[in-house]
């Protein structure tokens, strides 16, 4: 009898041991659980700033490309303006030449009649 209950005791103790192990097992892997729940927290938080900086970019291309759109428009206008300036330079240019023709059409009437005034007046007095 002595020996069956030093095999139980032997038994409890190692029994004790093993739950003793096992608890310290427990709060390895809880820690660990810790650990990783902690990492995970850290990989969102990166996650949401990296989404975050996506949507910035992804904004601020729109605004790129509106702004290159309003650029090409202006262009353009400005393309337009420069086509219209070029016409309006070239229809003047025609009317100061029509212009320089008919001054000096003028001043050869004017030589003319002031020749055939000159004329009739030496005449007149003659």
């Amino acid at each position: 009898m002595g020996e069956a209950i030093g095999g139980i005791q032997q038994g409890t103790r190692r029994n004790v041991e093993n739950v003793e192990q096992a608890a310290g097992e427990v709060e390895q892997a809880s820690a660990l659980a810790d650990e990783a729940g902690q990492a995970l927290t850290s990989i969102v938080t990166l996650v949401d700033s990296a989404s975050d900086q996506v949507r910035a970019i992804a904004t601020a291309a729109e605004e790129q490309s509106a702004t290159s759109e309003e650029i090409n428009r202006t262009i353009e206008e400005v393309n337009a303006l420069a086509a219209a300036a070029s016409r309006a330079m070239d229809e003047a240019s025609t009317a100061v030449n029509e212009l320089t023709r008919q001054a000096q059409e003028l001043a050869s009437l004017t030589r003319e009649l002031e020749s055939e005034g000159q004329a009739t007046t030496r005449k007149a007095l003659a």
